[in-house]
């Protein structure tokens, strides 16, 4: 077979061997990026410490925790309103067309999105909110099937084994409660802040004169339709105390800690998987990539040597 393909090499045409050359570096080049990457990727995983919440510093950390909701608004996914913290779908449609006299079918895309609404990871220190926007995710559920509408009219529990439809849905999904690792930029918004009282009072009073009727529902103490120097006066000291109330709910309270995309090339990572399962995973595909890698060079070095150039 080895002696063939050199034949098929040495007789092809210079532009046709320079083809193949081209896209058989491009495997070499692109099986080692990834491969080492994945090795780098699994060292680091395996080299960061578990932080704790409250005592993890800024920089680039390791948490683990459990996933749950910010007070608010639960998070559905928009494909079958499943409640989670973290979502994904994609919705495709079967397209028919004729080309050169013959039917052919493919799937295109139609809907696609990804959730980037804030969620929590806890662990028994704390809380720390997570940006998952540019994350990349290993959720816990996965799941896909077939219909026949753009809207699901059933959701399996798990991806059936057979299902018919000319359109296909994908949804991944983290789910409340779900075990939670991840890797990222972490940082603390400070609880102490620095507060501008007279600014802040010209501000709230600013607000207050947008609405002249309830400025002078709320001072107006003689009823003639005006705030004079007194009724301004009150509505200042009025003012002054709602600033200082404010000032003194914001200085108490708590830090805010956020996990989110490093600025830098490091890994973010969202996984209901295990650290190990996850690291085990990784090496996996470096292996698979350096793997291809050995084989795109084995097949360089036999194209240039059917040619006389090794």
């Amino acid at each position: 077979m080895l002696s063939t393909l050199q034949a098929e090499l040495a007789a092809a045409s210079p532009a046709h061997f320079w083809m193949v050359i081209a896209v058989v570096t491009g495997l070499v080049l692109l099986g080692a990026v990834l491969g080492f990457g994945r090795l780098r990727h699994a060292r680091m995983m395996q080299d960061l410490p578990t932080s704790r919440v409250a005592s993890a510093s800024q920089g680039y950390v390791e948490l683990k925790g459990h996933a749950g909701l910010l007070p608010g608004p639960p998070i559905v996914s928009p494909l079958t309103a499943a409640r989670c913290v973290w979502w994904d779908y994609r919705v495709e449609k079967k397209t028919r067309t004729i080309r050169n006299g013959r039917s052919r079918s493919e799937w295109r895309t139609i809907a696609r999105a990804t959730s980037d609404e804030l969620f929590l990871l806890t662990d028994p220190s704390g809380d720390c909110v997570v940006d998952p926007h540019a994350a990349t995710v290993h959720p816990s559920l996965r799941r896909r099937w077939r219909g026949h509408g753009r809207t699901p009219s059933q959701i399996p529990e798990h991806s059936p084994w057979l299902s018919f439809g000319d359109y296909r849905y994908s949804e991944r999904l983290i789910r409340i409660g779900d075990p939670i690792y991840g890797t990222g930029l972490f940082r603390t918004q400070n609880g102490i802040q620095s507060f501008s009282e007279n600014d802040d009072v010209r501000d709230l009073l600013a607000d207050w004169k947008r609405d002249q009727r309830d400025l002078l529902h709320r001072f107006d103490a003689d009823g003639d339709g005006q705030i004079d120097l007194d009724e301004w006066e009150a509505a200042r000291r009025a003012a002054l105390a709602a600033v200082r109330q404010r000032h003194v709910e914001q200085a108490v309270a708590p830090d805010l800690h956020v996990l989110c995309r490093p600025s830098d090339r490091r890994p973010f990572v969202l996984s209901t998987l295990s650290e190990a399962a996850l690291t085990s995973r990784t090496r996996r595909w470096a292996a698979f990539w350096l793997l291809l890698t050995i084989a795109a060079c084995a097949l360089l070095g036999t194209a240039l040597e059917a040619r006389g150039l090794l």
